[in-house]
């Protein structure tokens, strides 16, 4: 680990992550549209980051839904487009596919050039520097970062960090923070984070087994935040807590503690009581309730 690294680590051990236990709404959409208040606060108001989350939040998901309700590919489109154009955005929009493919972070710039090409990007970092642009994500358990800073010369930019398990397990988060702070001379220490809600440790584990983790479950990259392992057997079910897995691989890298604001709402729970949708959920109840929330984040200058 770079002596730089260290140092952050030892300046940050006192100072605490600031968790929220309940959805913020916006007045007049609540139990539909959610914010960030370290987001909403900052000087200047330089990003826009808005979510669906809520009873009354509709399926943004094109691929996972309920058929038998009448919904379909094109009820998550519809709700998407409806959902950035109520909220401000830019419908210039580039959609953030989070699958995870190998160990590298997948990081890429994307702008409005890149629409000339593709509208969706796979990757676990995402940003821009172009306020011309929309990025959107849909989750549904894994939790996602937005990432607000600016590069050495000033410049304002907004990431995606998709944070799954996968993704996680090979340190994603302080992969693409680094490359943010080498390659862009990002400051990491002025860098402010926000966390989507995700699922808790007691709804979500993972296995060792090689068609699900090739290259073994990386200890270090959870550091306690994995249930302690009691067997040889590949198949073991390791819980994780995803969410406090990503703050801690954000801290390793050089943001500051008392940058981080996370939801600490559990999907899944929250998916029983009709208020979410939880990939994790659905499974285990025989594909009911299936869907995604979506994330969106644009520019403001």
């Amino acid at each position: 680990m770079p002596n730089q690294v260290l140092k952050n680590m030892s300046f940050h051990k006192n100072l605490k992550v600031s968790y929220l236990s309940q959805i913020q709404y916006l007045k007049d959409f609540e139990n539909r549209v959610g914010y960030f208040p370290i987001l909403e606060n900052l000087a200047g108001k330089p990003v826009l980051a808005r979510f669906s989350y809520g009873k009354y939040a509709p399926n943004m998901s094109s691929v996972f839904f309920d058929s038998a309700k009448g919904e379909s590919e094109l009820t998550g489109e519809r709700n998407t487009r409806d959902f950035l154009k109520s909220q401000g955005f830019n419908l210039n929009a580039i959609s953030i596919r989070g699958k995870f493919q190998g160990t590298e972070a997948q990081i890429e710039e994307v702008s409005l050039e890149t629409l000339d090409e593709k509208n969706i990007v796979v990757g676990n970092l995402i940003f821009t520097r172009d306020p011309r642009i929309t990025l959107f994500i849909k989750p549904a358990d894994c939790p996602v970062a937005v990432i607000y800073c600016q590069d050495e010369n000033g410049n304002s930019l907004v990431a995606i960090d998709h944070s799954g398990a996968d993704a996680t397990n090979s340190g994603i988060t302080t992969q693409g923070l680094l490359y943010l702070n080498e390659e862009l001379g990002v400051d990491l220490t002025k860098a402010t984070i926000a966390i989507f809600p995700s699922i808790s440790q007691k709804n979500f584990y993972i296995t060792n087994t090689p068609e699900k983790r090739g290259n073994g479950i990386i200890e270090t990259n959870w550091g306690k935040y994995i249930s302690p392992k009691k067997t040889n057997d590949p198949k073991e079910k390791r819980f994780v807590d995803i969410t406090s897995a990503l703050e801690m691989q954000a801290i390793k890298a050089g943001i500051k503690p008392q940058n981080i604001q996370a939801y600490r709402v559990d999907t899944y729970e929250d998916a029983t009581r009709g208020n979410a949708f939880s990939r994790r959920y659905s499974n285990d109840h025989g594909g009911i309730r299936p869907g995604a929330q979506i994330l969106a984040v644009m520019l403001s200058k």
